[in-house]
């Protein structure tokens, strides 16, 4: 009887216990920086710090704001007192020091010289051993998010360390190494971390949860979307999967809020790579975005990352605008019968215009090129484009990335 007992509580360990979320930001569902989509909240931040348009996939980001003051979003260190963790975020690139994680000397998981490290303490035989991984990678200078994430299991001893969902770090230890804190104080996200005053949005979606690689119900190989005439064709790779009940396909069309228009259920195959994939029909909408939300059998889930799908050029008339979501260069297609003066200008969504000019365009088909480059906004701006000789004007909603 005993022995049964024993073996029914295993099983039922096996099948409850998963990653545990500590706390998640989006900064998305608060006008208050400090404020978490789920779990934990900040004790304190930057009071320049704001939240503003520039985020991924355009939605809003964490913003250090103007002056060069660093973010410093400090969060209560006995809420990561765990033997193994799951860290992610997205940063963009606008100085060369930012650590994204940080415990003073216990863990710091960042960028120092422009170069993607992490250092971090573990329980050893004689005492804590420090880990440094040194310089990992160059943090791309592309003014771009990307996605650094960090996860250690203490049953394997390992860490690992991706960009973009590719391992770019690996740490081999002992098993059955817990992480060491003893003595850690509070977690500051964003220390050192100003975006050289630029007042743009250099943080997105930071999530921290306790790390239990054995029991993770999946590992997410890869989530791709692209455009196939009418429809938006999704694609994704899984392996390990355990207890997974479903994938459901969520749309937006605005980056913001997500609707589900497909479920999938989940094959549950451990040991191989597991394929799946779905077909959307696009919406009106410049963008569609998308994202999986991947459903474990004990109700408990996670996203994905966004992925966008462009709809064809904007085009009115003689008129298309591309490319929509743009980065910094935009391009107006303009093929008129008559040569004339046109006249554009860029608004931010708060109606202030943020670039302006003049071109004198011959008949035939010609362009004007629109440098957003110095113009600082982030989102959906206006475009709008009057044609002098005629008096009409035509106007265009873009996705500033």
């Amino acid at each position: 009887m005993k022995t049964l007992f024993a073996l029914l509580l295993t099983v039922t360990l096996a099948v409850t216990t998963s990653a545990q979320l500590i706390t998640r930001f989006t900064f998305d569902n608060s006008s208050i920086p400090g404020t978490a989509l789920n779990g934990i909240n900040a004790l304190s931040i930057s009071s320049f710090a704001l939240i503003s348009t520039g985020g991924v996939n355009g939605t809003n980001g964490l913003n250090a704001g103007l002056g060069n003051h660093d973010i410093n979003m400090v969060l209560d260190g006995t809420q990561f007192n765990v033997s193994a963790i799951d860290i992610s975020i997205d940063f963009r690139k606008e100085e060369s020091q930012a650590s994204f994680f940080n415990r003073g000397s216990y863990f710091d998981f960042g960028m120092n010289s422009n170069k993607l490290g992490v250092t971090f303490k573990l329980n050893g035989v004689s005492g804590p051993v420090t880990v440094t991984s040194g310089n990992i990678l160059t943090i791309p200078d592309d003014h771009l998010f990307h996605t650094y994430r960090f996860n250690y299991d203490d049953n394997a001893g390992k860490a690992l360390v991706y960009v973009d969902g590719t391992v770019v770090y690996t740490y081999t230890g002992v098993a059955n190494s817990a992480l060491y804190y003893t003595g850690a104080g509070n977690v500051t996200i964003g220390m050192n971390m100003d975006g050289t005053g630029r007042n743009v949005a250099v943080l997105d979606n930071l999530v921290v949860q306790k790390y239990a690689n054995a029991l993770l119900p999946l590992t997410l190989l890869n989530f791709n979307a692209e455009k196939n005439g009418n429809v938006a064709k999704l694609s994704w790779s899984t392996t390990k999967e355990v207890n997974v009940a479903s994938y459901s396909i969520e749309k937006s069309t605005t980056g913001n809020n997500f609707n589900a228009c497909g479920t999938l259920i989940a094959s549950n195959s451990y040991a191989s790579t597991n394929n799946y994939s779905y077909t959307d029909t696009l919406s009106a909408a410049p963008v569609n975005y998308y994202r999986l939300k991947m459903t474990n059998k004990d109700g408990s889930f996670t996203y994905s990352s966004i992925r966008s799908v462009n709809a064809n050029p904007l085009t009115v008339g003689s008129m298309k605008v591309y490319p929509n979501p743009v980065c910094d260069y935009l391009t107006i297609s303009i093929s008129e019968t008559r040569a004339a003066l046109y006249h554009y200008t860029v608004f931010a969504a708060n109606g202030q215009a943020i670039s302006k000019g003049d071109k004198y365009l011959n008949a035939g088909s010609s362009q004007i090129n629109i440098d957003l480059t110095r113009t600082g906004a982030k989102g959906v701006v206006l475009v709008q484009v009057t044609n002098s000789m005629l008096g009409s004007s035509t106007t265009f909603t873009v996705i500033r990335k």
